[in-house]
């Protein structure tokens, strides 16, 4: 059968859809659409109105231009991230059947047809058709309601990002989704009808993680004596390293002690403690965190270090000259708290 096809394109107002994110570091959660792979739907319809009956339609992708750059923005930070229009999910009526289709439009890489059918073109760019006709028994609205399928490289949202300010970061892109139809009443005449779609992105940003805290260290404190002055001495270190992305830095505060309780206990009971100290080398300030037992400026430190993603430092403990009629000869313990955050 010769069909005749007619390129008059109807078009309906435009629908909006917004894809909301979170973006942490490397790490990115999407709110309200679904990630297979490479290609990312919202997890919302649209729900065209007023869509023309018919016996057969073709399900198609964009006819408007399919590599874009969608700006965004947040204040005064912009990034530009190339985004694709991929492909169109359709909700169709129940009860069709398929038959072989082509026209002047290329058919897409991939079509599935189920009760959503799915036109992707996953090679190339511009519009492209179904390789299959649905039919009705009857005319019918072809559709209830269609999804967008787009492609957003993660790697390439988080190098664009990359040195920007926290922030919510959002833009908006215009695209028209097409699919041809047979007019009712007619199976050789066939036309396209245009759905305009207005697609935004929102990424809330946040460029400082911490992914990991590695420490190194045993804790034991061989004591160095003095047997001239009668008094001991001694230290340890802990070589701390902190992995993940970092725009300033790395902060650091002892917690959960009172103020004047850093000090050595005896392990079985006894009445003496031995007082120490904590010092960070490394830190840009905050370097002594505990003197003689007792937190100096909070117990706070932080490390400048714009752009990182790992920081060393070693924080180091020790007593000094302690009058060995002040220590009983037995072990003595300790414990301290230190809680992490990166630098704003």
């Amino acid at each position: 059968m010769r069909y005749l096809l007619l390129l008059c394109l109807l078009s309906l107002n435009a629908h909006a859809f917004t894809i909301n994110g979170k973006l942490t570091g490397e790490k990115l959660d999407w709110f309200n659409a679904s990630s297979d792979g490479e290609y990312l739907t919202p997890n919302y319809w649209f729900k065209p109105a007023n869509l023309p009956k018919t016996k057969g339609w073709v399900p198609g992708t964009f006819t408007s231009m399919t590599d874009l750059y969608i700006e965004l923005s947040s204040g005064n930070d912009h990034a530009s991230v190339p985004l694709t229009l991929s492909g169109v999910n359709y909700q169709t009526n129940p009860a069709w059947n398929s038959s072989w289709y082509s026209d002047i439009y290329p058919s897409c890489n991939e079509t599935k047809l189920s009760t959503i059918a799915t036109v992707k073109r996953t090679a190339g760019n511009g519009y492209c058709i179904a390789d299959s006709l649905l039919n009705y028994q009857q005319a019918e609205t072809p559709f209830t309601a269609l999804q967008p399928i787009i492609k957003l490289d993660k790697a390439v949202l988080i190098a664009q990002l990359k040195g920007k300010g926290k922030g919510v970061y959002s833009g908006t892109v215009s695209a028209v989704a097409s699919y041809g139809f047979f007019v009712e009443g007619s199976q050789t005449v066939k036309t396209y009808r245009n759905i305009p779609i207005t697609l935004s992105v929102q990424i809330e940003y946040n460029p400082s993680v911490i992914k990991r805290i590695n420490v190194l260290g045993t804790g034991h404190i061989a004591p160095q004596y003095d047997t001239k002055a009668h008094t001991v001495s001694g230290q340890t270190g802990f070589k701390v390293s902190a992995l993940g992305y970092f725009e300033n830095g790395l902060t650091f505060q002892l917690i959960n002690k009172q103020t004047d309780d850093y000090t050595l206990k005896p392990v079985n009971s006894g009445s003496t403690s031995i007082p120490y100290n904590i010092n960070c080398k490394g830190c840009s300030s905050g370097g002594e965190l505990v003197n003689n037992g007792k937190l100096v400026h909070d117990g706070k430190a932080e490390i400048t270090s714009p752009g990182s993603t790992l920081i060393p430092f070693t924080l180091g403990v020790s007593y000094n000259n302690i009058s060995v009629k002040d220590v009983e000869e037995t072990s003595y313990t300790d414990h301290f708290t230190v809680m992490f955050e990166v630098s704003l």
